[in-house]
C-alpha cells in the first residue's frame, strides 16, 4: 500500500476504545430503561402512588396501586389510575368513584374472571375528594369498599 491510503494511527486507543465502549453502554442503559412515571399521562404531573389491600374475609386479598395525577387540563382536577390485582381464582369486579370538578360523581368499573387477573380502571375526580374503591364478587355478591385519601 502505498503512505497515502494508510490511516493513521491513534494514539492511545485503548483510552479512545474504552470512551465509545463507555457511551455505547450509557445509550443502551437509557434505551432500555424504565419509562419514568409521567409516561402515563403527559397532560399531568405526578404526585404518587398509593397502595393498599382490600379483603372480603378470605386468605387472599386484592391489592390496589393508584397513580395520582393534577391535571394541567382542568383546574381542581386529579387524574387517578387503579390497577387491582387479585392472586386467587374468583369472577369479581371493581369500582371505583370519586366526586366530579364540575358537579356529581364519575365512575368507572370493570369486571374480572380467572386467576392471578389483574384490572386496570381510571376517573378523573376533585384535586381534594376521596376515592371510594369497591370489590364485589360476581358469583355470591359480597363486597367490600374502602376510601383512597389524595396525596398531598
Amino acid at each position: 500500500m502505498t503512505k497515502e491510503l494508510q490511516m493513521p494511527r491513534a494514539r492511545g486507543t485503548v483510552r479512545t476504545r474504552l470512551a465509545v465502549l463507555g457511551t455505547s453502554l450509557a445509550v443502551m442503559a437509557t434505551a432500555f430503561a424504565a419509562a419514568p412515571a409521567v409516561a402515563d399521562d403527559v397532560d399531568a404531573i405526578y404526585l404518587g402512588t398509593r397502595k393498599g389491600n382490600v379483603s372480603l374475609g378470605m386468605p387472599e386479598k386484592w391489592e390496589y396501586s393508584d397513580k395520582q395525577y393534577r391535571s394541567l387540563m382542568m383546574s381542581n382536577t386529579r387524574n387517578h389510575y387503579f390497577r387491582v390485582t387479585y392472586k386467587g381464582c374468583q369472577s369479581w369486579r371493581v369500582r371505583i368513584a370519586a366526586a366530579h370538578p364540575r358537579g356529581g360523581y364519575t365512575d368507572d368499573e370493570t369486571t374480572v374472571a380467572g386467576c392471578n387477573k389483574t384490572a386496570v380502571v381510571s376517573i378523573i375526580g376533585k384535586m381534594n375528594a376521596n376515592v371510594t374503591l369497591g370489590i364485589t364478587l360476581t358469583v355470591s355478591g359480597d363486597t367490600h369498599s374502602t376510601s383512597v385519601k389524595p396525596i398531598n
